[in-house]
């Protein structure tokens, strides 16, 4: 009789796949893995510091976007088991960063002396909105100028003492861009797991000589509110 009922049972089971056995179990480091996605990603836009310019601001807030996007299917990846889940979390992967590299290239190309606007670019202030206050007479006062590109900070360079050496292999080299991708360990500062993922660096002439495949010693923290390298090194 108790073979009968287990034979129905598993009968059962094949015939309605989805009633419980369809969602794999959660890996045991899933809830502390996404606390950690959710801080990081509240912390991201919270401290990043907008410049008043609408296209600049657009860029920077966009690729936080992404690239918190890409932090998050990271995790799904890791400890995720619905295949269709992860799918989703594969693609993003494979198409966030295309455009993180594409907003990354017009941030650089921008600050860069001789970069001259697109031809019938309409101005920054001078958008839809600004003209319509305009044309009706708005007694608001104009906004200020845009803020200048900030200039490079010698000291962003600089780690603070306590900033540990992580090692890691470089697995491409974007100097245009101003960043690395790395697959490293653990970084212990900035409560970062080990994973694959592109930074931006604090200074790209660190970059100079280093190349895909090197095996690397670096260091990670917040530079104005934003993860970056700030020092890397071959490893010996």
């Amino acid at each position: 009789m108790r073979r009968l009922l287990l034979s129905a049972a598993m009968s059962v089971a094949l015939a309605n796949p989805l009633s419980g056995g369809a969602w794999a179990q959660p890996a045991k480091g899933a809830p502390a893995a996404l606390e950690r996605v959710r801080e990081v990603m509240a912390d991201r836009f919270k401290n990043l510091k907008l410049t008043g310019d609408p296209d600049r601001d657009f860029a920077e807030l966009l690729i936080a976007s992404y690239e918190q996007s890409l932090f998050l299917a990271k995790a799904q990846l890791d400890y995720g088991g619905d295949r269709q889940l992860r799918e989703t979390a594969q693609k993003i992967q494979d198409e966030q960063q295309q455009k993180i590299d594409a907003l990354k290239e017009w941030q650089v190309r921008s600050r860069q002396s001789d970069y001259r606007p697109q031809p019938n670019q309409t101005p920054s202030g001078e958008g839809p909105l600004d003209r319509k206050a305009q044309a009706g007479g708005s007694t608001q006062p104009a906004s200020p100028s845009p803020a200048p590109a900030s200039p490079a900070k010698p000291a962003a360079a600089q780690p603070p003492a306590n900033t540990p050496l992580v090692s890691g292999t470089v697995q491409k080299v974007d100097e245009a861009a101003g960043k690395v991708t790395l697959d490293h360990e653990r970084i212990p500062n900035i409560d970062m797991d080990a994973m694959t993922m592109a930074y931006r660096v604090a200074d790209p002439a660190i970059l100079k000589g280093v190349k895909a495949g090197d095996r690397v010693r670096f260091s990670a923290d917040r530079v104005n509110g934003q993860l970056a390298i700030t020092r890397i090194q071959k490893a010996r």
